[in-house]
């Protein structure tokens, strides 16, 4: 192979991965997911905005922290919602994962809507607007009245750090 052989293979690879970012980007904002309670697909981008800020949190079925966090969240949802703040949960089991979805659901009862989107969307769309590899769950997302993404957080939250964070940007 020639060295003008390989700065073709290496053009042809840069060409596609331009273009997979480029395809990537356009996921920013617009992350398709279904409802648990309605089945209605919706974008993310279409709940965060509305005049309060929103926290995401990305969760698992199989995800112990997640079940622990439920309780927390839930109650940083009921004590705001009608307010400055609300939460929209997100599953990474996928509309394939729905029985283990809704076994979650009942066992840890969330206050706050659930969604399920799959996880190659999911960390497409976490790259996308965090420019950071999705790492696991939980995994929150906060944005601000406008939408705007302020924060992202992998691992335990607490509501003490929510509250602060909203405080101190509002």
């Amino acid at each position: 192979m020639t060295a003008r052989n390989i700065s073709k293979i290496k053009f042809a690879f840069l060409q596609a991965f331009i273009a997979i970012a480029l395809a990537m980007s356009s996921v920013a904002n617009a992350m398709e997911m279904q409802s648990v309670e309605t089945g209605e697909n919706v974008n993310l981008e279409d709940l965060t905005g509305n005049g309060k800020w929103t926290l995401v949190k990305f969760w698992a079925s199989n995800c112990h922290i997640c079940q622990l966090q439920t309780p927390d969240i839930s109650a940083f949802h009921d004590k705001h919602k009608d307010g400055m703040a609300e939460v929209i949960g997100v599953s990474l089991d996928g509309p394939s994962g729905m029985d283990a979805v809704n076994r979650y659901i009942t066992e840890t009862n969330p206050s706050f809507p659930s969604y399920v989107a799959d996880s190659l969307i999911i960390s497409s769309y976490y790259f996308s607007v965090t420019e950071e590899n999705f790492r696991g769950t939980p995994t929150y997302l906060l944005f601000n009245p406008e939408g705007e993404l302020l924060g992202s957080n992998p691992g335990m939250l607490s509501v003490e750090a929510i509250e602060s964070f909203i405080e101190r940007k509002s």
